[in-house]
C-alpha cells in the first residue's frame, strides 16, 4: 500500500505531492500513477483540489509497479481542518 496526497502550503501557490509507501516499489507505483493519471485526478479533484488516496499495488510480483488501484479515498478524513484544542 502507498498513500498519494496533494496539498498546498499556505505560503505558496505550488502544489505539494506526498508519496508514502511501504517499499520502494510502492513509491514507484504511486509516482507512475501520478504521472500517467494526473489529468484524470485534475478532472476529479480540480486544479486546486487537494486529495489523499490509499493505493494498492495489484499482484506486484507479476505486474510490478504498473497495476495500481485506489483502495480508499481518505481526503475528507485527512485534509479537513482539525478542531482547535483548548489551551490549559
Amino acid at each position: 500500500y502507498v498513500v498519494l496526497a496533494k496539498t498546498r502550503l499556505p505560503s505558496t501557490t505550488h502544489p505539494v505531492f506526498v508519496i508514502a509507501g511501504q517499499t520502494a516499489k510502492t513509491n514507484l507505483a504511486a509516482a507512475r500513477l501520478l504521472a500517467t493519471q494526473y489529468r484524470k485526478l485534475i478532472r476529479t479533484y480540480g486544479v486546486d483540489g487537494r486529495f489523499c488516496l490509499v493505493l494498492k499495488i495489484v499482484e506486484p510480483d507479476t505486474y510490478g509497479p504498473d497495476f495500481v488501484e485506489v483502495e480508499a479515498d481518505i481526503t475528507d478524513d485527512t485534509l479537513r481542518p482539525r478542531p482547535a484544542v483548548p489551551q490549559p
